[in-house]
Formats: structure tokens, C-alpha cells, sequence
């Protein structure tokens, strides 16, 4: 055998002799420092979340009582579903219909860019009927 084999095997052994060993001290150490970074860097971040959350069950606890605004939000992520299907009904034209294709074989990317419009109003959709849905859900634990 070669020396760099030997060497491998004795380092091997040791290793596998001392992790079990100091195993329980790493652990210990690994946890307190997951603690400190946790209370230093992800607290601050929960507070705003939470902070964002107490807004949005107020604004949600305000506006389930008024049965004319949750039919106005219901109508409103109806109306943005609407927009993301007429953009993209838009955009399938172009493609089939103008040059707006070659843009895309040509430019990817700037392609992609004047595209944006199909995102924005799908989230903007997406956002508002989860909204609707929430307060559809809120409404019907006020047993109206």
C-alpha cells in the first residue's frame, strides 16, 4: 500500500473515533449560535410581517360588515380576471397577427419585457380574489 492510502485509513479511523465523541459539544454550540442568529436577524422580519398581518385582519374585520364592499371586492378580482384574459387574448394577436414574434427570435429578453403587462395584471387578479376569498370566509363567520 501506498503511503497516502495508510495515511487516509489512520485519519479515517481517528475521525470516525472523535466526531461521535464531540458530537453533543458541536450540537450545543450549532444551536446557540441558530438561536442567536434567529433572534438577531429574523425577529426584526416577523415583527414586520406580523405588523402587516394585524393591518390587513383589521382592514378585513372593518370591511366584512359592510356587504356592499365585499360584493364591490368580489366584482373588482372578477374584473381583474377579466383584464388578464383581454391581455392575454392582446398578446396572442400580436403574435399571430404582426411582427411581435420576430421581436421575440430576435430579442428574448426585450420580448419578455414588453410582455409584462400578462404578469402585472395576474398577480394583480391573483391579489385581489385572494382578498375577495378572505373576506367571503370572514363574512361567513359573522353567521350573515
Amino acid at each position: 500500500m501506498d503511503s497516502n492510502t495508510v495515511t487516509g485509513l489512520v485519519l479515517g479511523a481517528v475521525i470516525s473515533y472523535v466526531l461521535p465523541k464531540i458530537s453533543p459539544y458541536i450540537d450545543a454550540k450549532l444551536k446557540t449560535f441558530g438561536n442567536l442568529v434567529r433572534d438577531k436577524c429574523f425577529d426584526p422580519i416577523r415583527g414586520i410581517f406580523r405588523k402587516r398581518r394585524l393591518k390587513k385582519l383589521k382592514q378585513l374585520r372593518i370591511t366584512r360588515k359592510n356587504s356592499s364592499a365585499v360584493t364591490f371586492k368580489i366584482v373588482s378580482a372578477h374584473i381583474y380576471f377579466l383584464l388578464f384574459w383581454g391581455v392575454i387574448f392582446f398578446y396572442a394577436h400580436l403574435l399571430i397577427q404582426t411582427d411581435y414574434a420576430k421581436l421575440f427570435e430576435s430579442n428574448f429578453w426585450f420580448g419578455m419585457l414588453l410582455s409584462t403587462p400578462i404578469y402585472c395584471f395576474e398577480f394583480a387578479w391573483l391579489r385581489a380574489d385572494g382578498h375577495a376569498k378572505e373576506l367571503v370566509k370572514q363574512r361567513g363567520r359573522l353567521g350573515l
